[in-house]
């Protein structure tokens, strides 16, 4: 009989305890992705409204008009998250930009939450 056989050195692979860590360790970043991906994509639905707002305004559009297009963008992309009085219309260098900064607290178990947090400038025309 070969000694190889006999020698733990040649024996290889995981046992079941590490395979419920491995498991446990992947489970929990899907966990958190499944949580937190619809927090990120709702802000790339903001980003987009007030870029396509900017795209159709100028520097001269007058606040209401501004408003009421983030009001129909926000309806229309079914976004809750945010008002629309939360969107400020800042003067930058060269004209005026809608920006938006916002806070997401997400419950993931228990007591403990992830606390997002998202801000965007856009620009006039």
């Amino acid at each position: 009989m070969s000694r190889t056989y006999l020698n733990k050195q040649y024996q290889g692979g995981m046992t079941a305890a590490g395979w419920l860590i491995i498991m446990a360790i992947v489970l929990f970043f899907m966990y958190l992705a499944i949580k937190l991906v619809p927090a990120y994509m709702e802000y790339f639905s903001i980003k987009s409204s007030l870029k396509s707002v900017a795209e159709e305004s100028t520097s001269s559009t007058s606040k209401s008009d501004l408003k009421r297009y983030i009001s129909g963008r926000f309806s229309v992309n079914s976004i809750d998250v945010v008002e629309t009085d939360d969107v400020e219309i800042k003067d930058v260098d060269g004209g005026k930009a809608l920006y938006i900064e916002y806070e997401n607290r997400i419950a993931l178990f228990g007591n403990i939450s992830a606390l997002l947090e998202f801000k965007h400038e856009e620009p006039l025309n």
